[in-house]
Formats: structure tokens, C-alpha cells, sequence
């Protein structure tokens, strides 16, 4: 058997010399890429400056120069549970003397014009057996909305269990069902209603927080609102800009632009480009 034995040395390592490798990998192709994205991405960057610019001087009223302002040093309201998001929303739509808001928000699911949707009755937290609903809305044409608010929660079944329970107290009511949601729970969302479609549930329509910014955004710019509700509806979209949307400030020019920065670019046009010339209202 000792004819047969291998023996196992570290030997072959003696071979592997520094001298001996060769480089396989370079940066060059990486450079290149990015240098060309840095190009591609330039006309957006423009494009981004120029709308800051624009809002600049829209919202100079409301709040002067200060129009980025860093919100983790003064909170005017709470914001860290999902039942403050929902006392900011009520109170812009209940306080709103335009509907241009809701109208933006639930507008073409009701079929309504934004005059239907000024000076609402809004509850809070409206007790159903052992559920509450978030927000629910009473428009002048006697549509009632019901919108849960969600953040962090991606409980979605009580939702549907939600809206059940608002028919069975008021069956006679002409509901009307939102959920509220940020975009990164797009993909539960529609998980949940595959769940529940065939038990029968009512329709829920999603809306996502960045459509809430760009209404508000719409508000602000055709000013047809107080100026005491631009005030608030400000600092609730700069809020959720910052806090939900994870937007940040980008003041680098297109040649010193990151991926993460032209990516954050193409957040911001999300927001900023609204189609100006036609909400003037």
C-alpha cells in the first residue's frame, strides 16, 4: 500500500510568483460607461436645474430662499407613526377650498371635478367593530372616499377587511375605496390583492405617495389655495419628499454625477416636471 500513497505538499504554491500574474481586468470599459451616462444624463440635469429654479420663484412667497430646508432639526408636526402621515392628509383635504388635490388624487376613479372635492367632512380613525379606518371623506356629492395610509405597514389584508366593515354600517353610502402606499410596496400590494380577489372583496384603487407630492406640488404652483394652507401644504410635501421618497438636495453639476446622483435626478424630474404650462389654471 505505501507504493500507492500520495503525499500532499504545499509545494505547488512556490510556482504562483507575483511576476507570474498577469493582469486580466481594467477599469477602462467602467470609465467609459460612466463617461457616456455622465453625457446621457446631462440634458436631465438641465432639465432638473432649471425646474429647482422655476419652483425657486413660485414658492418665494411661502418661504422665502429657505426652500430646502433640513426637517430632522424642527418637526412642526409628528411623523413617526403612520397615524401622523394620516392627520396631515385629512387636514389638507378638509381645509382645501379648491378640491385641486383630491381632485389630482381620486378625480378620475370618482368621475368628479375638483370643485366637488372643496371643504369636505373628513374623519380620522373611524371606529368598525375591532378595525379603524384611517381617513374617511364626504364629498358634496355624497360619495364618500375611505383611505388607508400606509408607510412601514405592509399588513395589507385589514385594508379589505376595513372596507367591508365601513359598508355594513353605512350600506346605502356610495364608497369609494383608496390605499395610500409609497412605491417599494408596489409588488405586496398587488400580491395582497391576488390574495384576496376571490373572496369577493370591493375594489381598492392604489395611489402612492409621489403622486400625493405631485398634487400638492400642483397646488402650490396654480396658488389658488390660502396662503396659510400653501404654508402647511409645503411643509407637508417637503416632508414627505424627504422622509417617504428619500429625495435629497443634488447640487453637483451632470460631470461630477455619481449613478446614485443621476438616478436621484430622474427622481426629482418625477416630481418636478408637472407639465407647468398646463396648471395655470
Amino acid at each position: 500500500m505505501n507504493g500507492f500513497q500520495k503525499t500532499h505538499t504545499w509545494d505547488f504554491l512556490k510556482v504562483l510568483t507575483i511576476e507570474q500574474v498577469q493582469p486580466v481586468y481594467s477599469w477602462q470599459p467602467i470609465r467609459e460607461l460612466l463617461k457616456l451616462s455622465r453625457q446621457a444624463i446631462m440634458p436631465r440635469v438641465q432639465e432638473r436645474q432649471n425646474l429647482e429654479s422655476q419652483w425657486a420663484v413660485k414658492l418665494r412667497p411661502i418661504c422665502g430662499i429657505k426652500g430646502d430646508l433640513e426637517w430632522s432639526k424642527f418637526r412642526p408636526l409628528r411623523s413617526s407613526r403612520e397615524e401622523d402621515w394620516s392627520d396631515w392628509l385629512a387636514w389638507v383635504l378638509e381645509t382645501s377650498q379648491a378640491g385641486v388635490l383630491a381632485e389630482s388624487l381620486f378625480g378620475k376613479y370618482m368621475n368628479c371635478e375638483a370643485k366637488t372635492f372643496t371643504t369636505p367632512e373628513v374623519n380620522r380613525e373611524v371606529q368598525i367593530d375591532n378595525r379603524r379606518a384611517d381617513v374617511v371623506a364626504f364629498w358634496r356629492t355624497e360619495q364618500i372616499t375611505h383611505i388607508e395610509v400606509k408607510i412601514w405597514d405592509r399588513n395589507f389584508e385589514k385594508t379589505f377587511e376595513t372596507a367591508r366593515k365601513l359598508r355594513e354600517i353605512e350600506p346605502s353610502g356610495n364608497w369609494n375605496d383608496f390605499i395610500l402606499i409609497p412605491s417599494e410596496s408596489r409588488e405586496s400590494w398587488i400580491e395582497a390583492v391576488k390574495t384576496f380577489s376571490g373572496y369577493g372583496m370591493h375594489k381598492i384603487e392604489v395611489i402612492f405617495w409621489d403622486d400625493v407630492v405631485r398634487g400638492l406640488r400642483k397646488c402650490l404652483w396654480n396658488e389658488h389655495e390660502s396662503i396659510l394652507w400653501r404654508a402647511w401644504a409645503w411643509t407637508f410635501c417637503n416632508v414627505i419628499e424627504r422622509k417617504i421618497l428619500g429625495l435629497r438636495r443634488l447640487d453637483k453639476g451632470p460631470e461630477n454625477s455619481s449613478p446614485s446622483e443621476m438616478q436621484m435626478t430622474m427622481r426629482w424630474l418625477n416630481v418636478l416636471n408637472l407639465n407647468l404650462e398646463e396648471i395655470y389654471e
